[in-house]
């Protein structure tokens, strides 16, 4: 069974001259991506408690906690509980995407607003589900910032593709479209590894021949990628390699080593501790959860639960009103610390744009260049 976290709210309870208004935070706090989950919670909390200590606040905020583990069952569990409690006015939500894709019907059959930070599922728009907000792009356009890098940053004439059928999917889209938008106009070879083989010596010696500058890995295993990198890197390739947000994972640092070393990956979260802009939200975060950085998706956790008290505070309606919410924050933009919330006619979907980023592995970690159209040369 999904479990509900006995935390209770951050900060002093609702005044009674108020409304009180429950967001809920699904997450996968114990499963799989537990980590992004817990962040995505405590990155909500510090929201709530500095949304609840404003003075010239008009409703009061709290924040209630369920995990999944990471289960598409539990993730269906925890959206019919947020659905039938009508406290709840709308959900900060699921980490992952088979959750999602569980959980998001229920919520649309509610009326109950979500509002997706991690996910990268392509199966939902609008016309399919009213309630779903995700505030990233999906999976499927993660290989632009790649073109885009390749160049304007270090321009490569011709490119190789490594198509990954371990990741049939996501390796065929990658290499698909790289391969129809050459990075500087130039020309994409496209090497394929079959799914049941770990041999990435013989497309590292085609990649060579084919005198590539450039390679970019359309799988999504670290495991595989930190193969692939390795050896590129016994094959003496000294060209840029890049690959997608799956694979920028501990696994692939640790098992590429150095061979990871200049890799340049997409990816739809920011890095707080990069952003001047976040240095107040880095603080307090480090401060209260007595950690050492702010985890994946925390900072967008943060804006997410501001974007929601804005669309609480703007509907008109006293008290809130789900549906009248849905609408509200369709129809509005908030500019958050991480990136602009928008969703412009007429797909009324987010603005991709503004949630791809580029990172690039220097000294074994992965260093934040910036959203991919500003990234700086170097």
């Amino acid at each position: 069974m999904a479990s509900c976290q006995g935390r209770g709210p951050v900060s002093s309870p609702a005044s009674r001259k108020r409304p009180r208004y429950v967001i809920g935070l699904h997450g996968d706090l114990s499963g799989g991506r537990g980590a992004e989950g817990t962040a995505q919670e405590r990155g909500a909390r510090l929201a709530v408690d500095e949304f609840n200590a404003r003075a010239d606040r008009r409703f009061d905020l709290t924040l209630k906690v369920r995990d999944d583990r990471g289960d598409a069952g539990s993730a269906r569990e925890v959206a019919a509980a947020f659905a039938a409690d009508p406290a709840v006015y709308a959900v900060i939500g699921p980490t992952g995407d088979a959750e999602a894709r569980s959980a998001a019907p229920v919520y649309e059959k509610a009326l109950l607003p979500v509002v997706a930070l991690s996910p990268g599922t392509d199966v939902f728009t609008t016309a399919t589900n009213r309630v779903l907000f995700q505030l990233r792009p999906n999976d499927n356009i993660l290989w632009a910032p790649l073109v885009r890098y390749l160049t304007d940053v270090r321009s490569a004439r011709r490119t190789a593709v490594i198509d990954d059928r371990a990741s049939p999917t996501a390796s065929w889209m990658t290499s698909k479209n790289v391969a129809a938008t050459p990075p500087s106009r130039g020309s994409v070879s496209t090497h394929v590894v079959s799914a049941d083989s770990e041999d990435f010596g013989a497309v590292a010696t085609a990649v060579l021949a084919k005198r590539a500058q450039a390679v970019v890995y359309g799988g999504t295993s670290p495991h595989r990628a930190a193969m692939c990198a390795r050896a590129l890197r016994r094959a003496g390739f000294t060209g840029t390699c890049a690959a997608t947000q799956p694979v920028l994972e501990e696994t692939f640092l640790t098992e590429a080593g150095a061979a990871s070393e200049g890799w340049v990956i997409s990816a739809t979260y920011v890095d707080p501790a990069e952003l001047p802009r976040a240095d107040r939200f880095v603080a307090a975060y480090l401060k209260h959860f007595d950690v050492r950085q702010a985890g994946r998706y925390a900072l967008e956790a943060y804006d997410a639960l501001f974007f929601l008290a804005q669309g609480l505070g703007g509907s008109g309606e006293q008290p809130a009103e789900r549906g009248a919410l849905v609408r509200e924050l369709r129809s509005s933009t908030y500019r958050g610390i991480a990136k602009t919330v928008e969703f412009p006619p007429p797909s009324n979907e987010f603005v991709s744009d503004r949630g791809l980023f580029l990172y690039r592995v220097d000294s074994g970690s992965p260093h934040f260049l910036g959203q991919y159209a500003q990234a700086v040369k170097g």
